[in-house]
């Protein structure tokens, strides 16, 4: 019955992205025509830009992660955790299912590495909240460049928000006592659920490595640089790909596409790469800022084939290196703050794509 509901599943999403898909071909083949024409022609010098814009994008996304699991002692290898993005941005962008493939993917590597259920929660959460700051900052940035400070307030109280209500809760982890209870009642409906088909984490040793880890501020400074980097390289492959087709837009025009095109693909996260409503979202803004809607177009597909085109063809191959080879073994520390040797055992391609 699993099997047949994940089948399901997997196949209304299909539907989905194959309805999506038609219907923007449908709407756009006319400019695309004139598009290919502005491809056939596009500068080669900015095509090195964009390519080193989504290179350096991911790097430091990589970056982040890795930052994230050394606060609770795991110190991963950057080649590592560079294939692991590279591979889990090709599953998510190829995949129905989207992120959250993706997310599932990037888990099962961390565990791989040893580590353990807390750091992994910790290092999707802290990955999370520094990335949505970092995306409202870069929203008020296009505000400034933009002559418009009236949102700026709003951004202000939206990162406030983020930041209290993430004190609040590593305040609330500081103090375990209060949160046995309700977390050992969900590790037991949990195993109830899954038969007792859990991982043999205790809920107080989760509890307990949770409130061992305190973060300096630097932690959060660094993290957030290398968050607005990881925008930012992004930014910056959609910026050179305007200009390789031969669109100028202000800086001010690509930023509110880029933004516009990011969070339409987040309303959709179980859309392979935001297929169809990042596009329309990207050309349309652009198209109202005054490029026309066949330079548009035509920045897109470049944009589209360098992000997710190339990084999921070099994530596929490191996904084949990844199950061909044994993996390099990560360092951890132990609570008496010694390190010891985790034995990490590549997972499977096929089972990393359930």
């Amino acid at each position: 019955m699993p099997l047949l509901s994940l089948r399901r599943r997997s196949a209304v999403m299909a539907g989905v992205v194959v309805v999506v898909v038609s219907a923007e071909s449908v709407v756009i083949t006319p400019y695309a025509r004139r598009a290919a024409g502005q491809l056939a022609h596009a500068q080669l010098t900015w095509l090195l830009p964009a390519v080193a814009g989504e290179m350096v994008s991911m790097m430091m996304f990589a970056r982040l992660q890795r930052h994230a699991l050394g606060t609770g002692g795991l110190r991963v290898r950057l080649g590592s955790a560079t294939a692991t993005v590279f591979a889990g941005n090709a599953v998510g962008a190829t995949l129905p299912g989207g992120s959250l493939l993706s997310l599932t993917y990037r888990t099962r590597r961390m565990r791989s590495w040893g580590a353990s259920a807390s750091q992994i929660g910790f290092a999707h959460a802290v990955t999370g909240v520094l990335s949505t700051i970092a995306f409202a900052l870069l929203a008020g940035a296009g505000r400034v460049l933009a002559g418009d400070s009236s949102q700026l307030l709003w951004v202000a109280v939206q990162i406030g928000a983020i930041c209290a209500l993430t004190s609040a809760v590593l305040a609330l982890l500081h103090h375990p006592a209060v949160l046995r209870r309700p977390v050992r009642a969900f590790f037991h409906l949990l195993r109830r659920l899954r038969r007792g088909v859990v991982e043999q984490t205790s809920a107080d040793r989760l509890l307990d490595e949770l409130a061992a880890m305190h973060p300096p501020a630097r932690f959060w400074a660094w993290g957030l640089g290398l968050a607005l980097f990881n925008w930012g390289g992004d930014f910056v492959c959609l910026l050179a790909a305007c200009h390789a087709v031969g669109a100028s837009p202000p800086l001010s025009t690509a930023l509110f596409a880029y933004i516009a095109g990011m969070t339409a693909a987040s309303a959709l996260p179980l859309l392979p790469a935001g297929i169809g409503v990042l596009d329309a979202a990207l050309i349309f803004t652009l198209h109202h800022g005054g490029v026309p809607v066949s330079a548009a177009t035509a920045a897109d597909l470049l944009f589209r084939t360098i992000s997710p085109g190339l990084v999921s063809i070099a994530g596929w191959v490191l996904l084949v290196q990844q199950r061909r080879r044994p993996a390099r073994p990560q360092r951890v520390r132990d609570s008496d703050d010694h390190a010891r040797t985790v034995s990490a055992t590549p997972d499977a391609a096929a089972e990393q794509a359930q």
